[in-house]
């Protein structure tokens, strides 16, 4: 099977005709991968021609990375998440955890350090993977309520901002966290990479929108600079 025949058979026909359609008028469409303002201020969009040439895009970009870099990236950045969990003081042993946009699994494996039942999503896992099942970020294949985090470090990859928090509130439990570890934006001094889909201008603008359009309250917020700058946040579902 091939990926637009396996894609169309696990994606809502809702969420493929509504990418389809976001921009009818061929006239006003931009060029594709062109960067658009979102419909919040504060933020921008990658313009993709449908949901599928979005999907495609995302996944390609796994199979570039350097294997010895990502296994060095694998060995760091699961130390580096697990210590800033660990500070953040409220990860407690047995939590069941949903990482979102985890690749390779690395947070999976940060999570699982610490006692969690963990396990992660993404759109391309590779093959062989013990620790990341194949998901949409945007349309999410487990019931409501039924863990107790969502972590990602992804944000800067989603097509529609509202539909992932929306899943994410969804699969939450009524006192759940969700852990956003997010890259400094555009006026922060950081420009999108060539596979970013959704950009912002400060991580500021970034948790305001988790907060107003996914129903969440921040509750702390940290500085990191290491294996990137950005911003570690807790928010919790109200």
């Amino acid at each position: 099977m091939g990926f637009k025949e396996k894609i169309r058979n696990v994606v809502p026909s809702s969420l493929l005709e509504k990418a389809i359609g976001v921009v009818r008028d061929e006239k006003k469409r931009p060029s594709e991968f062109s960067w658009m303002p979102h419909q919040r201020k504060g933020h921008m969009v990658r313009y993709y021609r449908d949901y599928i040439s979005y999907l495609e895009h995302q996944a390609s970009k796994f199979p570039l990375i350097n294997k010895d870099e990502l296994a060095v990236y694998d060995r760091e950045y699961r130390a580096l998440l697990r210590d800033r969990l660990t500070a953040g003081g409220f990860i407690k042993e047995g939590m069941k955890v949903l990482c979102l946009g985890a690749r390779q699994g690395t947070e999976v494996k940060a999570f699982l350090d610490l006692g969690c039942f963990a396990v992660g999503v993404d759109i391309n896992p590779g093959d062989n993977n013990h620790f990341v099942l194949y998901g949409d970020f945007h349309s999410l294949q487990f019931p409501d309520g039924v863990v107790d985090v969502v972590f990602t470090n992804s944000l800067d990859h989603v097509f529609d901002i509202q539909e992932v928090l929306n899943e994410v509130r969804r699969v939450l439990d009524k006192t759940g966290f969700f852990v956003v570890e997010a890259i400094m934006g555009k006026g922060e001094g950081i420009e999108p990479d060539e596979f970013a889909s959704f950009w912002w201008e400060t991580t500021e603008d970034l948790a305001k929108l988790i907060e107003e359009k996914g129903g969440f309250s921040l509750k702390k917020r940290h500085k990191f600079s290491r294996p990137w700058e950005g911003y570690h946040m807790v928010f919790e579902k109200l």
